[in-house]
């Protein structure tokens, strides 16, 4: 068991120091030479990560059937036919389920004004409202692979 959480522990320390040098690697690149999917928005990357790796999974599909042929494991149908069904869950993920955080986006802003209107005799602090357009801000941030520079998208 120690060996078990020994490992565990490396790897996640690998991933720690891996994914920053990944993530600046990947800028240098394409993002559609290797199926990944550009978010519009800082905010909406989690959609765009879940998105492309749905994709992947449905372009792996065609390639796992031979391997599993030729480890002697037969499957009742062609993992390829799979392709399609990851493919339309993947835009979606993307796309209407990312929406969700326009919406929010859009709520807060309407939701900004109304707070900044509101007087502190209600016990509603001032810089409730600045807070609320901050978040609004950063939620309709565009995305842009950069790295190194501070990130400041709300003057």
């Amino acid at each position: 068991m120690k060996k078990l959480i020994s490992i565990g522990v490396a790897l996640a320390l690998l991933t720690v120091a891996l994914v920053p040098v990944a993530v600046t690697a990947q800028c240098e690149y394409d993002a559609g030479d290797y199926g990944l999917i550009e978010p519009d928005t800082y905010a909406k990357i989690p959609f765009a990560i879940v998105e492309s790796g749905l994709a992947m999974v449905g372009n792996l599909m065609g390639d796992l059937g031979p391997v599993l042929d030729a480890a002697g494991i037969t499957l009742p149908l062609d993992l390829a036919d799979l392709t399609p069904i990851f493919n339309t869950v993947a835009g979606f993920a993307g796309g209407p389920l990312s929406w969700t955080v326009d919406m929010l986006g859009w709520g807060l802003g309407i939701l900004s004004p109304i707070i900044g209107a509101l007087p502190e005799e209600l016990g509603v602090p001032a810089w409730v409202g600045d807070v609320v357009d901050a978040l609004v801000c950063h939620i309709f941030a565009p995305f842009e692979c950069a790295v190194g520079d501070p990130w400041d998208p709300c003057p």
